[in-house]
């Protein structure tokens, strides 16, 4: 890769998952990438075989003075950051009767405001160069709420509109801004990232049943789905693309439900989802 290709790509949330297929990829082609993460436990085994092209920073999106620090000194590292990936991120999963406030707050702030200070920390150096790729990782759930996800489903609703907004305001900086949209895939999404409910894992939740029914077959069809691999790999195309769309859906699942959803009614699409395991139940 010649020295005009390569790029020097952040990425948030890089110790597992998409964010460390995304980190491991873009460095086998040659791209430097500044794996960010809360803690640096997981780096030895995301810079792997690729020490040379990345390097790792601390990096907690929920506190703003950890992402200024961050950006600071990646930016007085590099001199300039190509492209960033606003990939750090969980999944709420519970009825919204029964998550707290303390656990929505938890939810806006690492989703939603955790993607906005990366932005707005990284925006004033992208627009002085006025050059510049921001890839917000939403989700086909940004597009598609269902029973359960209402509150993960908010925040990457809200991640699309911040995006689109953000793309139009940037393009006469000639910074690209890009909705990257994953259908299901299997990683720790499901287990070690998903945060279930407190009310609901203490048992006080009137939806337990169903609660048990839908997690039960969420968690079995992610067992069936491709790996992360297939998400980075959107994630190098988006930062080699010179001219990304606005909205980047990956995944046959996503290609599928995505149109599907937009040719359908509201009353239509409500009896397909009242077909789920969620509704089966019998109280």
């Amino acid at each position: 890769m010649g020295e005009r290709e390569q790029q020097t790509v952040l990425i948030t949330g890089a110790s597992r998952g998409f964010g460390k297929e995304a980190a491991r990829l873009l460095a086998s082609r040659g791209h430097r990438v500044i794996a960010t993460m809360r803690n640096l436990e997981m780096l030895d085994e995301v810079r792997a075989g690729l020490e040379g092209q990345i390097e790792g920073l601390r990096l907690d999106v929920t506190d703003a003075k950890s992402v200024a620090a961050a950006v600071g000194q990646a930016l007085a590292r590099h001199g300039a950051i190509d492209a960033v990936v606003n990939n750090a991120g969980y999944g709420l999963f519970g009825p919204v009767e029964d998550v707290s406030e303390d656990e929505v707050s938890r939810q806006f702030n690492t989703n939603v405001f955790g993607t906005w200070r990366v932005c707005k920390a990284l925006l004033p150096a992208m627009r002085e160069r006025r050059e510049g790729l921001i890839i917000n990782v939403s989700s086909t759930g940004g597009r598609i709420a269902g029973p359960l996800m209402g509150m993960y489903s908010a925040t990457k609703y809200a991640i699309e509109a911040l995006t689109e907004a953000l793309r139009y305001e940037l393009i006469p900086y000639g910074i690209r801004v890009v909705c990257l949209e994953p259908g299901m895939y299997k990683s720790d999404w499901q287990t070690a990232s998903l945060d279930v409910a407190e009310a609901v894992r203490a048992g006080r939740s009137a939806y337990a049943q169903r609660v048990e029914a839908q997690l039960t077959a969420f968690r079995a069809r992610a067992q069936t789905r491709p790996g992360s691999f297939a998400v980075a790999a959107a994630i190098v195309e988006i930062v080699e693309h010179p001219k990304p769309p606005l909205r980047w859906p990956v995944g046959e699942d996503a290609m599928e439900i995505l149109p599907l959803r937009l040719r359908s009614s509201d009353a239509e699409w409500e009896a397909r989802m009242t077909q789920g395991p969620y509704f089966q139940v019998k109280e």
